[in-house]
């Protein structure tokens, strides 16, 4: 079965989440979740507006058939940054000559300009979807620019057009220094205040790293390219897989294996799509699982080491403590007031 909706239909099916429920910052107003409609996706969307003209989402979905999106044109929107981190779309743009068409899979970026959009066909299917998307205004990313009328540098003027002129659109790898960020962005430890002020500037990171190799790629020059898309497909398998059973997770070499890996492209594919090792990935997913156990339960600091795999409490409060600013037990009094 296929279901075909709109984008306006879409989101109209989209609920408010309970945020306590789903750990983020219920304070923050600006800060929203929505759920997916249940009938179509089991998954969310997290909205977050940061300074003027920049938003942040981060959503993750899986369909339960496969789904197709009609976009309909837009005029005058922002430059836009899509980072996929697993599943696929194929995003198509219909034309009465021909078709335009490109595969967006996990380990991949898509920078779009402003401008004169088409409508466009996104074409999901139901294997599990996670995208962090940026949505930054011409006048934030004009406020970078060193000349004095705000003029960007002629390698990245392409991404502010007018609205009559059919935008850019471009997808590429994500480079190891952006998969940091993106993780860094995923697990933000903090609330409030403080993490608008984290999220904003690791969004701004990412957009220069971004602009970065825009320059790069319209000067002629080539970075090499350290996997193929097959291979960072299965680094996100084993990603997977590592992160089912936290406390019980395989060893380097099972997970190798289970992958479809040797133990080097394990590492090093780790790095270039994560920007961490394998291990870290382990420890933070660890780490944020217990924060969540200790906010949300009436559990003791041991219960919660054992829970997540760790064989001393000690080792495990001095994990956490380095990660959170806070011992276990001062964290999960915070909570309770």
């Amino acid at each position: 079965m296929t279901i075909r909706v709109t984008t306006d239909e879409f989101n109209e099916q989209f609920q408010e989440a309970d945020e306590e429920q789903l750990q983020w910052d219920a304070s923050d107003e600006l800060d929203i979740t929505y759920k997916f409609d249940a009938r179509i996706s089991q998954g969310w969307r997290r909205k977050i507006w940061l300074r003027d003209g920049i938003k942040l989402y981060i959503s993750q979905m899986q369909n339960k058939d496969r789904l197709i999106i009609y976009k309909p044109e837009l005029q005058d929107y922002d430059v836009e940054f899509n980072f996929w981190l697993s599943g696929n779309e194929q995003w198509k743009i219909p034309s009465a000559l021909n078709e335009t068409s490109w595969s967006c899979t996990a380990g991949k970026y898509l920078l779009a300009s402003t401008g004169s959009r088409n409508q466009i066909i996104i074409d999901y299917d139901t294997k599990p979807w996670s995208r962090i998307s940026l949505y930054v205004n011409r006048i934030v990313l004009r406020s970078f620019a060193l000349s004095p009328e705000k003029e960007l540098p002629k390698h990245l003027r392409h991404l502010i057009i007018p609205i009559d002129q059919e935008i850019y659109r471009r997808v590429k790898d994500i480079q190891p220094a952006m998969a940091g960020v993106l993780q860094q962005i995923l697990n933000c430890p903090y609330q409030g205040m403080v993490k608008r002020a984290y999220l904003e500037s690791k969004v701004i990171e990412l957009i220069a790293l971004v602009l970065d190799d825009e320059i790069t790629i319209q000067r002629g020059e080539v970075k090499k390219v350290l996997l193929k898309p097959d291979q960072i497909e299965r680094i996100h398998y084993a990603k997977e897989i590592l992160l089912r059973d936290l406390s019980n997770p395989p060893s380097l070499e099972e997970l190798a294996h289970q992958a479809g890996l040797n133990d080097f492209m394990l590492k090093q594919g780790f790095h270039h799509c994560f920007g961490t090792t394998v291990f870290s990935v382990l420890r933070d997913s660890r780490l944020e699982m217990a924060r969540q156990l200790l906010a949300e339960q009436e559990i003791t600091v041991a219960e919660v080491a054992h829970q997540i795999g760790y064989a001393s409490v000690r080792a495990f409060a001095r994990a956490f403590k380095k990660r959170f600013g806070s011992s276990p037990k001062a964290y999960q009094k915070s909570c309770q007031k």
